[in-house]
């Protein structure tokens, strides 16, 4: 969708790009992670890195956050001004843009997914996705951390909390039926042969294979924030959290009982349906 005051910055960022990739995921999906250990070995000199940007409009105008070579820049006008000089002395980026909805496959087709940019000009989507057992306590306490004037079972964090659910199975559906690449967060942590794996296929070098810092993104961890090194996170057994918890227990028999939700959580993690029986016995 065109956008007269940013659609020239837009296409002078695409024209200048030495690399391009977009990145699909929802909160809490561990993708700032995969994000930042994308961009440590890409290999360039120069990086634009858009966060959390509004789907089908100008991704310099509406990203949540934004990096230029590694240091947080502005947003809309501001970023426009800073990227016209970047620009302007010859850097020739490598641009990584991401979204925190979901993968939308219908506007996918459209082709116009971010202005400025066409499907072809990136060399990789990449979809990040994560255990949901895992993802639903990160998510609770984000929202509760958001709504601090709601009690932590109110209604609007429960509401909260059934869309994003929501968003994660369509999330989840959208990506088994995808030929895009795909990366398991849950998977990425703890095997350092998998993100191995994962570069080549993203055609990148191996320059930093670790987990690197845990991002400032939604403050960090739900569970620590900052204060432990990303490797120290304990991120396959926040489900144990849920153990005992009568409000949680409302939203894992919400995902149980819906069998397209069960269907797209057993053909990525099957072990997911074990642990839902153990949380709801």
């Amino acid at each position: 969708m065109a956008d007269p005051q940013f659609d020239d910055i837009d296409q002078r960022l695409n024209a200048a790009a030495d690399g391009r990739m977009r990145v699909f995921g929802i909160r809490r999906c561990g993708q700032h992670a995969v994000i930042n250990w994308i961009l440590r070995n890409s290999d360039r000199a120069h990086q634009v890195f858009l966060n959390s940007c509004t789907m089908r409009k100008s991704a310099i105008r509406t990203c949540g956050q934004s990096e230029i070579d590694g240091t947080p820049a502005r947003k809309a006008h501001f970023l426009k001004a800073a990227l016209e000089k970047h620009l302007h002395i010859g850097a020739k980026p490598f641009v990584l843009i991401s979204y925190e909805a979901g993968y939308p496959p219908d506007l996918y087709q459209q082709g116009d997914l971010t202005n400025g940019f066409e499907n072809a000009d990136f060399s990789h989507e990449v979809l990040v996705i994560r255990r949901f057992v895992n993802w639903l306590p990160s998510f609770i306490r984000l929202l509760r951390v958001m709504l601090p004037a709601s009690p932590p079972e109110s209604l609007e964090i429960s509401n909260g909390i059934v869309f994003e659910m929501m968003r994660y199975k369509a999330h989840l559906i959208a990506a088994a039926a995808s030929p895009h690449l795909i990366i398991s967060y849950d998977q990425w942590h703890a095997d350092d042969r998998y993100r191995r794996a994962k570069l080549a296929e993203l055609g990148l070098p191996d320059v930093d294979n670790s987990h690197g810092e845990v991002q400032k993104y939604g403050g960090g961890s739900s569970f620590s924030k900052r204060s432990l090194p990303a490797v120290e996170l304990d991120v396959h057994n926040r489900w144990k959290s849920l153990i005992g918890d009568p409000y949680a227990r409302q939203f894992l028999a919400l995902a149980a009982n819906d069998a397209q939700f069960l269907a797209a959580l057993d053909a990525f993690y099957p072990e997911d349906l074990d642990t839902l029986n153990t949380l709801l016995a």
